[in-house]
Protein backbone atom coordinates (compact mmCIF):
# COMPACT_ATOMS: atom_id res chain seq x y z
CA UNK A 1 0.00 0.00 0.00
CA UNK A 2 0.91 3.43 -0.54
CA UNK A 3 2.67 5.50 1.89
CA UNK A 4 -0.25 7.78 3.68
CA UNK A 5 0.85 10.73 5.34
CA UNK A 6 -2.41 12.21 7.07
CA UNK A 7 -3.19 15.75 7.05
CA UNK A 8 -4.69 16.46 10.63
CA UNK A 9 -6.24 19.73 9.65
CA UNK A 10 -7.83 22.76 10.93
CA UNK A 11 -10.68 24.53 8.66
CA UNK A 12 -8.11 27.14 7.85
CA UNK A 13 -5.19 25.06 6.06
CA UNK A 14 -7.47 22.37 4.33
CA UNK A 15 -5.36 19.48 2.62
CA UNK A 16 -2.24 21.68 3.54
CA UNK A 17 -0.72 20.63 7.44
CA UNK A 18 0.75 17.31 7.08
CA UNK A 19 1.49 15.31 10.01
CA UNK A 20 2.49 11.74 10.67
CA UNK A 21 -1.10 11.24 12.22
CA UNK A 22 -0.09 11.77 15.97
CA UNK A 23 -2.50 9.21 18.36
CA UNK A 24 -3.84 8.08 15.38
CA UNK A 25 -2.77 5.42 12.87
CA UNK A 26 -0.55 5.54 9.36
CA UNK A 27 -0.55 3.18 6.74
CA UNK A 28 3.33 2.49 5.65
CA UNK A 29 2.64 -0.72 2.94
CA UNK A 30 4.26 -0.43 -0.72
CA UNK A 31 1.71 0.65 -3.22
CA UNK A 32 0.99 -1.80 -6.06
CA UNK A 33 -1.13 0.35 -8.74
CA UNK A 34 -4.43 -0.97 -7.78
CA UNK A 35 -5.77 0.50 -5.04
CA UNK A 36 -8.81 2.64 -4.49
CA UNK A 37 -8.01 5.76 -2.38
CA UNK A 38 -10.16 8.41 -0.85
CA UNK A 39 -9.58 11.26 1.84
CA UNK A 40 -12.31 13.01 3.75
CA UNK A 41 -11.43 16.47 5.42
CA UNK A 42 -12.39 18.12 7.42
CA UNK A 43 -15.01 15.12 8.63
CA UNK A 44 -16.95 15.01 12.24
CA UNK A 45 -16.20 11.23 12.89
CA UNK A 46 -15.81 7.99 11.34
CA UNK A 47 -16.64 4.20 12.19
CA UNK A 48 -15.63 0.77 10.40
CA UNK A 49 -16.81 -2.62 10.03
CA UNK A 50 -16.99 -5.72 7.97
CA UNK A 51 -14.13 -7.32 7.04
CA UNK A 52 -12.04 -4.15 7.98
CA UNK A 53 -9.13 -5.42 10.54
CA UNK A 54 -6.09 -2.70 9.12
CA UNK A 55 -3.95 -5.09 6.68
CA UNK A 56 -2.06 -4.07 3.04
CA UNK A 57 -5.39 -4.49 0.96
CA UNK A 58 -7.43 -2.31 4.09
CA UNK A 59 -5.44 0.62 5.85
CA UNK A 60 -6.57 3.77 7.17
CA UNK A 61 -5.06 6.62 8.15
CA UNK A 62 -6.16 8.88 10.55
CA UNK A 63 -5.34 11.44 13.38
CA UNK A 64 -6.13 10.70 17.02
CA UNK A 65 -9.45 13.26 17.19
CA UNK A 66 -10.56 11.75 13.63
CA UNK A 67 -11.24 14.74 11.98
CA UNK A 68 -9.82 13.74 8.96
CA UNK A 69 -9.41 10.03 7.49
CA UNK A 70 -7.44 8.36 4.24
CA UNK A 71 -7.98 5.13 2.90
CA UNK A 72 -5.91 2.77 0.71
CA UNK A 73 -8.22 -0.43 -0.54
CA UNK A 74 -7.51 -3.36 -3.18
CA UNK A 75 -11.41 -4.10 -4.34
CA UNK A 76 -12.10 -7.90 -5.85
CA UNK A 77 -13.98 -5.64 -8.84
CA UNK A 78 -16.02 -8.03 -10.62
CA UNK A 79 -15.75 -6.46 -13.45
CA UNK A 80 -11.94 -7.10 -14.66
CA UNK A 81 -12.95 -5.59 -18.25
CA UNK A 82 -10.64 -2.55 -19.50
CA UNK A 83 -13.85 -0.90 -20.74
CA UNK A 84 -15.40 -0.41 -17.16
CA UNK A 85 -15.10 3.40 -16.55
CA UNK A 86 -12.81 4.66 -14.34
CA UNK A 87 -13.15 7.63 -12.43
CA UNK A 88 -11.26 10.09 -10.22
CA UNK A 89 -13.74 11.92 -8.20
CA UNK A 90 -13.85 14.84 -6.24
CA UNK A 91 -16.97 15.90 -3.78
CA UNK A 92 -17.04 19.35 -2.13
CA UNK A 93 -19.41 20.39 0.48
CA UNK A 94 -20.25 23.88 1.34
CA UNK A 95 -22.98 25.73 3.02
CA UNK A 96 -23.93 28.20 0.25
CA UNK A 97 -23.98 25.42 -2.40
CA UNK A 98 -24.47 22.22 -0.70
CA UNK A 99 -22.82 18.78 -2.46
CA UNK A 100 -21.00 19.78 -6.09
CA UNK A 101 -19.08 16.44 -7.71
CA UNK A 102 -16.83 16.49 -10.56
CA UNK A 103 -16.13 13.11 -11.88
CA UNK A 104 -12.85 12.88 -14.31
CA UNK A 105 -13.26 9.53 -16.41
CA UNK A 106 -9.34 8.35 -16.01
CA UNK A 107 -9.90 5.09 -17.91
CA UNK A 108 -12.80 2.60 -19.99
CA UNK A 109 -15.54 3.56 -21.46
CA UNK A 110 -18.14 6.20 -19.64
CA UNK A 111 -21.68 4.69 -18.09
CA UNK A 112 -23.59 6.29 -15.26
CA UNK A 113 -27.28 5.14 -13.29
CA UNK A 114 -29.90 6.67 -14.89
CA UNK A 115 -31.03 7.90 -11.33
CA UNK A 116 -28.21 9.65 -10.28
CA UNK A 117 -24.95 9.88 -12.03
CA UNK A 118 -23.24 10.64 -9.07
CA UNK A 119 -23.66 7.35 -6.79
CA UNK A 120 -20.64 5.12 -7.56
CA UNK A 121 -22.52 2.23 -6.19
CA UNK A 122 -24.01 -0.27 -8.80
CA UNK A 123 -25.73 -2.46 -6.85
CA UNK A 124 -29.38 -1.19 -6.27
CA UNK A 125 -30.24 -3.36 -2.98
CA UNK A 126 -26.88 -2.05 -1.41
CA UNK A 127 -27.72 1.75 -2.37
CA UNK A 128 -30.76 1.15 -0.81
CA UNK A 129 -30.36 -0.34 2.45
CA UNK A 130 -27.23 2.38 2.76
CA UNK A 131 -30.02 5.18 2.42
CA UNK A 132 -32.23 2.67 4.80
CA UNK A 133 -29.52 2.79 7.35
CA UNK A 134 -28.34 6.25 7.75
CA UNK A 135 -32.07 7.73 7.83
CA UNK A 136 -33.02 4.99 10.34
CA UNK A 137 -29.89 5.15 13.16
CA UNK A 138 -28.94 8.01 14.92
CA UNK A 139 -25.45 7.35 15.97
CA UNK A 140 -22.50 6.11 13.60
CA UNK A 141 -21.10 3.35 16.12
CA UNK A 142 -24.57 1.90 15.34
CA UNK A 143 -24.73 2.81 11.49
CA UNK A 144 -21.52 1.05 10.49
CA UNK A 145 -22.26 -2.54 12.39
CA UNK A 146 -26.13 -2.08 10.09
CA UNK A 147 -24.19 -1.59 7.49
CA UNK A 148 -22.68 -4.79 7.61
CA UNK A 149 -25.66 -6.54 9.34
CA UNK A 150 -28.25 -5.88 7.06
CA UNK A 151 -26.21 -5.39 3.48
CA UNK A 152 -24.19 -8.81 4.29
CA UNK A 153 -21.75 -9.62 2.11
CA UNK A 154 -19.34 -11.78 3.04
CA UNK A 155 -15.62 -10.45 2.19
CA UNK A 156 -17.09 -6.57 2.44
CA UNK A 157 -15.30 -3.69 4.27
CA UNK A 158 -17.06 -0.30 5.05
CA UNK A 159 -16.52 2.67 6.16
CA UNK A 160 -18.61 5.21 7.21
CA UNK A 161 -18.40 9.13 7.65
CA UNK A 162 -20.22 11.63 9.52
CA UNK A 163 -19.50 14.96 7.33
CA UNK A 164 -20.30 17.45 10.20
CA UNK A 165 -20.95 21.06 9.61
CA UNK A 166 -19.55 21.87 5.76
CA UNK A 167 -17.76 22.64 4.57
CA UNK A 168 -15.36 19.50 3.67
CA UNK A 169 -14.09 18.02 0.96
CA UNK A 170 -13.78 13.83 -0.30
CA UNK A 171 -11.51 12.08 -3.06
CA UNK A 172 -11.26 9.38 -4.06
CA UNK A 173 -8.81 7.46 -6.96
CA UNK A 174 -9.70 4.50 -8.90
CA UNK A 175 -13.33 4.80 -8.92
CA UNK A 176 -15.24 1.65 -10.83
CA UNK A 177 -18.64 1.06 -11.68
CA UNK A 178 -18.83 -1.62 -10.11
CA UNK A 179 -21.15 -4.26 -8.64
CA UNK A 180 -17.89 -5.09 -5.82
CA UNK A 181 -17.99 -1.39 -5.02
CA UNK A 182 -19.87 1.42 -3.56
CA UNK A 183 -19.12 4.87 -2.76
CA UNK A 184 -21.80 7.34 -2.42
CA UNK A 185 -23.40 9.89 0.27
CA UNK A 186 -26.24 9.37 1.83
CA UNK A 187 -28.52 12.56 3.78
CA UNK A 188 -30.44 12.18 6.95
CA UNK A 189 -32.96 15.11 8.64
CA UNK A 190 -32.85 15.12 12.51
CA UNK A 191 -36.08 15.41 14.62
CA UNK A 192 -35.34 19.67 14.51
CA UNK A 193 -35.29 19.50 11.16
CA UNK A 194 -31.47 20.06 10.60
CA UNK A 195 -29.59 17.82 7.77
CA UNK A 196 -26.71 15.59 8.20
CA UNK A 197 -24.39 14.08 5.46
CA UNK A 198 -23.42 11.01 5.45
CA UNK A 199 -20.51 9.26 3.13
CA UNK A 200 -19.99 5.40 2.46
CA UNK A 201 -16.85 3.86 0.86
CA UNK A 202 -17.47 -0.19 0.70
CA UNK A 203 -16.90 -3.04 -1.20
CA UNK A 204 -15.09 -6.84 -1.33
CA UNK A 205 -11.71 -6.40 -0.16
CA UNK A 206 -8.81 -8.45 -2.45
CA UNK A 207 -7.98 -11.82 -0.40
CA UNK A 208 -4.83 -11.46 1.54
CA UNK A 209 -1.70 -13.29 -0.40
CA UNK A 210 -0.61 -15.68 1.83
Amino acid sequence: MKLLILSCLTFSAILAQQTSAPGGNLCTYTPVGDESNQKAVPIQDFRSSGLDFIRPNWCITHCQDRKSVKVAARFNFANQSTLVPTYKVRLHNTRENGMKVHAELTSGVPTKRDDDPFNFCMDDNVSAQIDTIVSTYNDIETMSEALNYYINKPGWAYLIYDMGNPPSIIETDNVKHDLNYCSKFANKQFPDGTYGLYQVFAGLIKADSP
